[in-house]
Formats: C-alpha cells, sequence, structure tokens
C-alpha cells in the first residue's frame, strides 16, 4: 500500500521523502539531473554517486538497506525498476520520465509537465504498512497511446541503427524515443536536423567525464520528442 502527496515539482518531492523518512545518505546515478542532487544536498543528505552501464542498470552492487535512488530513464527502464525492486527494499524510483506508471519500490515520484499541458505537478508515493492508503491512481488517456503509438513508429524506424536495445514489450510510459548515435558526430547531424525540423531537442543532463561510461549518454544519445 502507498500513500500518495501532491507536491508542485519532482526535487519538491524528494526533498519532502528525504526529510520525513530521515534519509542520511543516498546513492545516486552520476548520470542525473542537477537539480536532484540540489535537493538531496538542502535536507542534508550525503550523496553516494554510482555508475550505470550500457542497459542504464546500475554498475556496483548496494547493501540491501542502502537508500539508492533509480531513475526509470526515458521511461524504457521498466524491467531495471522491477529487477532492482526485489533485490532492495528501500529502492526510491525517479519516474519523471514515466508518468504513467504505477508505484513501485519504498517510494517513488513523477513529473506531471513533462507529460500533459501543465505548469508544475508531482506525485509523491511512499509505501505504508498497517494503515489505510489515501491512493488514487493517475488513469491514462489519449496522450499515452499516443506516445506509445509514435514511439513504435520512431523504433521501427531508428531500431537497426540505435546503438540502445530496447524492449518495446517492457516500455509502457515512453518520455521520448531516446536514440544512442555510434558516433558524436552522427549524434549531432541528428539533433541539428530534427531542430531543422521543428523540434526541441534536449540533450541530457551536464557534461561527464570522457572514461565515465556515461559520457556516451551525454554526447552521443538524442532524445527524439514523441508527442
Amino acid at each position: 500500500m502507498y500513500k500518495q502527496y501532491k507536491f508542485d515539482l519532482a526535487r519538491n518531492s524528494l526533498r519532502y521523502l528525504t526529510k520525513t523518512c530521515n534519509i542520511k545518505e543516498l546513492y545516486l546515478p552520476y548520470y542525473l539531473c542537477d537539480v536532484i542532487r540540489h535537493a538531496v544536498f538542502l535536507e542534508n543528505c550525503h550523496p553516494n554517486f554510482y555508475h550505470i552501464d550500457d542497459n542504464f542498470y546500475p554498475a556496483q552492487e548496494f547493501r540491501e538497506k542502502d537508500y539508492i535512488l533509480y531513475p526509470n530513464y526515458f521511461g524504457i527502464c521498466n524491467k531495471n525498476v522491477t529487477l532492482l525492486e526485489k533485490i532492495y527494499p528501500n529502492l526510491i524510483v525517479d519516474n519523471a520520465h514515466a508518468f504513467y506508471m504505477p508505484p513501485q519500490g519504498f517510494a517513488c515520484f513523477n513529473s506531471e509537465r513533462k507529460f500533459r499541458n501543465v505548469e508544475n505537478g508531482s506525485y509523491l508515493w511512499i509505501k505504508t504498512e498497517g494503515e489505510s492508503a489515501d491512493f488514487l491512481p493517475i488513469r491514462p488517456h489519449k496522450d499515452l497511446l499516443k506516445r506509445l503509438k509514435n514511439f513504435i513508429m520512431l523504433h521501427e524506424k531508428f531500431k537497426n541503427t540505435n546503438q540502445l536495445k530496447i524492449d518495446t514489450d517492457s516500455v509502457t510510459s515512453p518520455f521520448c524515443y531516446p536514440y544512442l548515435a555510434q558516433t558524436e558526430k552522427e549524434a549531432d547531424k541528428l539533433a541539428n536536423d530534427l531542430t531543422k525540423n521543428g523540434l526541441n531537442i534536449y540533450r541530457y543532463w551536464n557534461n561527464l567525464p570522457r572514461n565515465y561510461n556515461e559520457y556516451k549518454f551525454y554526447r552521443c544519445l538524442v532524445p527524439i520528442p514523441i508527442q
């Protein structure tokens, strides 16, 4: 069972969770939006950073009781979330890229403005025991069906050259279509071509050292909008 809360921003959902649950130490991936890191710092929570592999899965093991934040990257990492949830009871799922996903882990939060035409909005769910839960599921609507259809269309177009191996059967709430190019030059050309066609292309997130495995995601991954 989960208790549901509503906030303005995903970062504030995480701040509330960190403070309310007295989380003093939290594992965060290097490949992550800075505002999430800052939210942790503001609550005097010590961050430990971890790497991810080519499938966005953590490249290290954690202690069973560690608090771990794991982003459902681009809304395509549902299987990773399910695997991690079985191992780590204190998993916190960042569903900023997977708004319509049901609650999983010890807690999870999302970002409404990335999926709906609203200024702000974030839902936080915290697992509860021994009490009734104030839980209202987010009901999918035609926006999600459109996203899924466009995601599959883009995958059919790019799957033979995309360096990411995407299991479309596990994609249920995609934020965009992540295309991983072979080279930086190829990624830049694709991003420029899409921009010329009127699409807003954002590169995620900030620069990372070249010797990090995540560098290729920062430099060669083009998130193609699917709305």
